[in-house]
């Protein structure tokens, strides 16, 4: 038996408490391995829970948005009019009141009245009309019935005739509150036009004119028919209140007309905050009946305006939405500044025909209406910050075809009656569908056909996004509208209808807009790996603590920004047009968000993840859109073929510039006689196109095909050039000229050789052959 000495046991002792120690080792090894591999799981699983929640909250939102579309279409339907369809729809005309029937409206269309007789014969006289349209007569027997009412007409249907013939004939005057000036001056000048008295009182208004007025107010011989204010002048003169009052006891004050009433409602697409005190007149002058004016007005908007103008029941007669003879398009910007296409269409569609181009900006309107100048048109800006005055011989000069074009921001619209407008142009999207529609419906007021283009460009909408971003439904509006323009594959009218909450058959367009009239000029995208490739840009700015604007992520993509961005980002082979309507199509369906910073002098737009971003980790998750098929511009092939005839050399030098200009001016030459677009599918566009269309398209063909022998042609003459430098070349020189591309890079010349001589004859050959081209 051996003995165990006192080191024996220390020894076994240490190897037991390492083997202890090596045991507990694995077991904390297994458990922190286990408890990783819980958290991975745990982490998977809250992502996926993640992904289902965004889901059902997505399938919960439709579902509501259809449910609400459902109910507001069934009361549509139920509550439709038979009696009085507007001429060229099949559209019957809505009313909404508690106690108003259909049996109600007829009553009013149909019967006769006392004063009946005396309207007929005013409409003869005075305005010059036979017959009235749909809903004229009905809102005219009830205001003169004393009813309150809203009125919810297109624009161009007639809707100041529902004020205007009551007033003529009624005791007193009628009270007519307008939010814009130019609105007032048009109003005005048709009424004088007609012989029917008619005032104004606002900031423009002389010491003399103002005390006449406000002494004609309490006349019993009432010298004028209708008063005309701003909201402001009602909200801030005690004056007017004063004197107002007192007619209001004598019996003078017929009716108050609020034209635009959808500029009560923060709802509205107008918010005017002095609207919100005009319920001051219904509580002051409660026996006098009101009539509110719009063109776009949801069920929504005017029950804001029902609280806020104090007005107890209502009745709401609303005509079909739908102009027939208005063609609807949206023109998408190839670069930002579309002022070429824009005088194109002037110079030739509209030549000598009177229109509007509405703009984003003061500054806009100024620069649009000189560049338009500059190009033989002759237009004049109109913006608020114009002189009263100014404003007015625009108008003026402009109404007396004078003028043929007016730039315009939002000030000059709602109520201008000019009828012959054959073109409503907008350089820049608005910032909702109603007020496009507002807008665009200063076209053809005439009934005869007129256009309505839109130009939409991706930096506008972050414009117009930061200038409405304090609005409560600001963003939304503009979604909306941003919507209208990306569709390429539903009626133009279809998505007013839906927006108007109105029943619509799309057979009604009649190829009335681009989308019905151009068909199936779309294709459908799977652009689910393209929105992860833009999410995975936009992540990583945010891991690096970066905010990037929308243009710093389409250059991302392209592969233009930063170095330390392209370094970590896959770049796209799209073209620019379709990065931009990509990263639009994910900010509207929620996959990137708005990100506004705010500075004191600016308003800043960033992108960031939005909601439904997370989906996009799920494999099975696929986004889809509808894209237009894209046609090479004209400043594309030009631009192309020029560069395809110089890409050979470029020097520093005087000669060769020379020589670039003259190449520049004979691509330039050649392409600028035709001006249709090149289609790939020939069989598709010849169904569309007329006969002087497709002959100009075989022109554009030919002219391709000439650029391209050009470019042989200069490519020689170039080659030629090189030929005359290799003669010359030395290796270390004074004043030498370096050159910038193949194929002369990295060689170098002397100054003051042979290859001055070689490009002037170059020159003189191109300057032959552009005379024998013209």
């Amino acid at each position: 038996m051996v003995a165990w000495g006192n080191e024996d046991f220390i020894w076994c002792k240490q190897e037991r408490k390492t083997y202890e120690h090596s045991k507990l080792g694995k077991k904390l090894h297994k458990m922190a391995n286990d408890i990783d591999d819980a958290q991975a799981e745990l982490d998977s699983v809250e992502a996926e829970l993640e992904v289902v929640e965004l889901q059902i909250s997505e399938l919960l939102e439709k579902q509501a948005k259809l449910n609400s579309r459902k109910n507001k279409l069934l009361k549509n339907l139920e509550g439709a009019c038979s009696s009085a369809q507007p001429s060229g729809s099949s559209k019957a005309p809505k009313t909404s009141s508690p106690s108003f029937s259909k049996q109600d409206i007829q009553h009013y269309e149909e019967s006769d009245f006392s004063w009946s007789k005396e309207v007929q014969e005013k409409l003869v006289s005075v305005f010059k009309l036979s017959k009235f349209r749909s809903l004229q007569r009905a809102a005219i027997n009830l205001s003169m019935s004393g009813k309150d009412l809203f009125l919810v007409m297109p624009t161009g249907r007639g809707k100041s005739l529902c004020y205007q013939l009551p007033a003529l004939c009624s005791n007193g005057f009628t009270l007519v509150i307008t939010p814009l000036l130019s609105l007032m001056e048009d109003q005005l000048m048709y009424l004088q036009s007609i012989n029917v008295s008619a005032v104004t009182l606002n900031a423009s208004s002389t010491k003399e004119d103002s005390k006449w007025i406000l002494a004609g107010m309490m006349d019993k011989n009432s010298p004028f028919k209708l008063l005309y204010v701003t909201p402001e002048k009602i909200a801030k003169s005690k004056m007017i209140m004063s004197k107002l009052e007192k007619a209001y006891n004598m019996g003078l004050l017929a009716r108050i007309a609020v034209d635009e009433v959808h500029c009560c409602s923060q709802w509205g697409h107008d918010f005017r905050p002095d609207y919100k005190l005009l319920g001051i007149l219904k509580r002051q002058f409660p026996k006098v009946p009101l009539v509110g004016l719009t063109a776009t007005a949801a069920s929504n908007v005017l029950k804001d305006c029902q609280k806020i103008l104090f007005v107890q029941e209502p009745i709401t007669l609303t005509a079909p939405f739908n102009r027939v003879n208005l063609y609807y398009e949206v023109r998408f910007k190839d670069n930002e500044d579309c002022t070429d296409e824009i005088a194109a269409l002037i110079r030739g569609r509209y030549k000598n025909q009177s229109g509007i181009v509405y703009v984003f900006s003061q500054k806009d309107a100024e620069v649009v209406a000189t560049d338009l100048q500059m190009r033989d048109i002759i237009a004049q800006p109109y913006h608020a910050n114009m002189q009263p005055a100014d404003k007015s011989r625009v108008h003026q000069r402009w109404s007396s075809k004078k003028i043929q074009v007016v730039v315009a921001t939002v000030a000059f619209g709602m109520g201008i009656d000019k009828a012959d407008v054959r073109f409503v142009i907008h350089h820049t999207i608005s910032k909702s569908i109603e007020n496009y529609y507002q807008e665009s419906g200063r076209a053809g007021r005439d009934d005869g056909p007129a256009d309505c283009i839109v130009f939409y460009g991706f930096s506008d909408i972050f414009r117009i996004s930061t200038m409405v971003v304090m609005e409560n439904t600001g963003q939304q509006k503009l979604h909306n509208m941003v919507a209208y323009c990306q569709n390429v594959d539903r009626c133009r009218r279809a998505l007013m209808a839906i927006h108007f909450d109105e029943v619509w058959n799309d057979d009604e367009c009649n190829q009335m807009c681009d989308v019905c009239r151009h068909g199936n000029d779309y294709i459908t995208m799977d652009i689910t790996k393209h929105a992860r490739e833009v999410v995975e840009i936009v992540e990583l700015a945010r891991s690096m603590d970066e905010k990037l604007t929308p243009l710093k992520v389409c250059e991302a993509w392209m592969g233009k920004g930063p170095a330390k961005h392209r370094k970590m980002t896959k770049i796209t082979s799209l073209s620019r047009l379709e990065v931009e309507s990509i990263i639009i199509h994910l900010l509207l369906h929620g996959y990137l968000s708005e990100d506004f910073s705010f500075t004191p002098y600016t308003t800043h737009f960033y992108l960031k993840l939005g909601r439904k971003a997370a989906l996009l980790k799920n494999d099975s998750h696929s986004i889809t859109m509808k894209m237009k098929r894209r046609v090479p511009s004209h400043s594309t092939v030009r631009q192309s073929t020029i560069s395809a005839a110089v890409q050979d050399v470029h020097l520093e030098g005087e000669s060769l510039e020379e020589v670039e200009t003259a190449l520049t001016e004979v691509a330039t030459t050649a392409i600028e006689r035709h001006k249709t677009k090149i289609h790939k599918n020939h069989q598709n566009m010849e169904e569309s196109l007329v006969p002087s269309q497709i002959d100009n398209l075989a022109s554009e063909v030919t002219a391709v095909e000439e650029l391209h022998h050009l470019r042989s042609y200069y490519s020689k003459q170039l080659r030629r050039i090189n030929y005359i430098s290799h003669e010359h070349l030395q290796s270390s020189q004074p004043g030498m000229l370096t050159c910038m591309t193949e194929p002369f890079k990295s060689l170098r010349f002397p100054s003051r050789t042979t290859i001055a001589r070689g490009a002037r004859n170059l020159w003189t050959r191109v300057s032959m052959r552009r005379k024998l081209i013209q």
